[in-house]
């Protein structure tokens, strides 16, 4: 529990010093733009290879299967909750849309994969990478879906559902499925490459909420609904869901780690793309990520993960 809470306050850490440079304007946008990017296609990738590079992975090939397709479910109870969520929450037609992504897309990439390697060591972002697929192709399709009103909007392209980490999760697999060896050099340079993952994700995460009003983010009462619905309501019912199917305590513990994690940055994103207002999107995902510091841990301890 303390370790927990000591890797948490960690990650706390490394996000304020991001959101304090991006305050302080030390770094601009377009920093953060590049470092993005740079995290998403680099570092990422990196995380997502080491897991199984000269890995002996204690996953075998059937668990690998089944647990695919319980990340996939616990994509569909996120999307189905998101779904029903605006009418729970009695969020306005103009507003439906971006809130139903809120609840339904966590913020898997970014702050799910450090938070998994932080809490149940670098084995298990393997695992974790595999939510990438259902995530993307649901994010893409249903989630740009949600926004679109009256025929407006961005229709469903699969080359946007297809992006480096997702490239990276199926070349795991192969290295996976086929025990491929890689030189020695090539596991210490992606090692190597995996280990800045963490602080740079946290520190992204920091400098995209510095333009984020800390007195407007804190005054919206559905925002902390909406927090609620992402980082308690859903993450209860999947682990309620799971545990009946998942015996593998670090499988499920990951499923749930991964539900529980703040609102993606990018529904913010498609959400400017796609014609919405994207100042109420970015305080609910400023809150929600800082809510998340206290309730993932809360979450993990609570229900032994």
């Amino acid at each position: 529990m303390i370790v927990l809470f000591e890797k948490m306050a960690m990650l706390v850490i490394l996000l304020a010093l991001g959101y304090l440079c991006a305050r302080m304007k030390l770094v601009g946008p377009e920093f953060n733009k590049g470092l993005s990017k740079l995290v998403m296609n680099l570092f990422l990738v990196g995380m997502i290879l080491s897991s199984v590079i000269n890995k002996d992975m204690e996953l075998s090939g059937s668990e690998a299967l089944t647990g695919f397709l319980m990340l996939t479910l616990m994509v569909l109870i996120c999307l189905g909750i998101g779904f029903i969520s605006p009418t729970v929450l009695r969020i306005k037609n103009g507003d439906r849309g971006m809130y139903r992504m809120l609840v339904s897309f966590m913020n898997n990439g970014f702050m799910g994969f450090p938070l998994v390697a932080a809490i149940y060591g670098e084995g298990a972002v393997f695992f974790a990478s595999l939510s990438n697929i259902p995530f993307n192709l649901l994010l893409y399709s249903v989630g740009v879906m949600f926004l679109r009103e009256d025929g407006q909007g961005e229709k469903f392209k699969l080359k946007d559902a297809i992006n480096t980490p997702m490239i990276a999760t199926l070349i795991a697999v192969i290295i996976f499925v086929f025990k491929i060896p890689m030189p020695m050099l090539i596991e210490d340079t992606v090692d190597t490459v995996a280990a800045a993952t963490v602080p740079l994700s946290m520190m992204c995460i920091g400098l995209s909420l510095g333009s984020v009003s800390l007195k407007d983010a804190f005054v919206h009462p559905r925002l902390y609904a909406l927090s609620f619905m992402r980082l308690v309501v859903v993450p209860l019912v999947v682990w309620f869901i799971m545990h009946f199917f998942v015996t593998n305590p670090v499988i499920l513990g990951t499923i749930v780690v991964l539900s529980a994690c703040p609102s993606a940055v990018v529904c913010t994103i498609l959400g400017i793309e796609n014609g919405r207002d994207g100042i109420e999107s970015s305080e609910a995902v400023f809150l929600s990520t800082v809510l998340s510091m206290i309730t993932i841990p809360l979450l993990v301890s609570v229900l032994n993960l």
